[in-house]
């Protein structure tokens, strides 16, 4: 079997859980998940520019298309892969990192996140805006994905009607902005009909502490 050895220090309920994990990421229809739902096109250029170039037995399939595409260990790219598609949850893929002293990589605290599978936006440690039926919200889920699938860049091409509707473009804009949970940043549209822009608010100056008068 061509699963990647975890190492040999590693506890059972590790080697179990990254077993579980192998079988359901390394097959054809779980790499055209991870090639046509997570990867960005850097991703796909890095891996030969089609699934049917990056996905074959002699690259270790589908986690040896991670490998190639992140620049990962073979036993991180595993429980991404894994984490990506839903199948751990974002505990498990903590303590299974951990367990293969694969350290997560920090993110940057003033970019937002946007976990599609738990229809959550988190920006600054804190949830700031939920959506709870992702799988029918067409409008600013995909603005979201743009965005983390781009690593947050200031402003983004629009993901939703390639120079058509403004006031399409409008309704997601006030769409994501009404509903957030904390006022720490918003999003417009650009002003020329061609994409989209986030802000982050400003955070507060810490104020200096009074001195105790003697």
């Amino acid at each position: 079997m061509a699963n990647p050895n975890p190492k040999p220090h590693v506890p059972d309920w590790v080697k179990d859980e990254l077993e579980k994990a192998y079988h359901r990421v390394q097959n054809l229809t779980a790499a055209q998940r991870l090639w046509d739902r997570v990867f960005t096109e850097k991703d796909r250029r890095k891996c030969g520019g089609t699934l049917a170039r990056a996905w074959t037995p002699e690259t270790a399939l589908t986690v040896g298309m991670y490998c190639t595409a992140r620049g990962t260990t073979a036993d991180r790219a595993l429980v991404e892969v894994a984490h990506a598609l839903g199948f751990l949850n974002d505990r498990l893929r903590a303590d299974l990192l951990d367990a293969l002293r694969e350290e997560p990589a920090e993110r940057d605290p003033e970019k937002p996140h946007w976990d599609r599978r738990a229809g959550e936006l988190r920006f600054r440690g804190a949830v700031v805006r939920e959506v709870p039926k992702v799988g029918r919200s067409h409008n600013i889920v995909p603005i979201l994905d743009a965005f983390e699938e781009d690593g947050w860049p200031p402003e983004i091409d629009d993901p939703l009607t390639s120079g058509g509707s403004d006031d399409r473009r409008r309704r997601a804009v006030e769409t994501l902005n009404k509903q957030m949970l904390k006022p720490w940043m918003w999003f417009q549209c650009n002003g020329d009909g061609t994409g989209f822009r986030w802000r982050a608010k400003p955070r507060p100056a810490k104020k200096a502490a009074k001195r105790k008068r003697r």
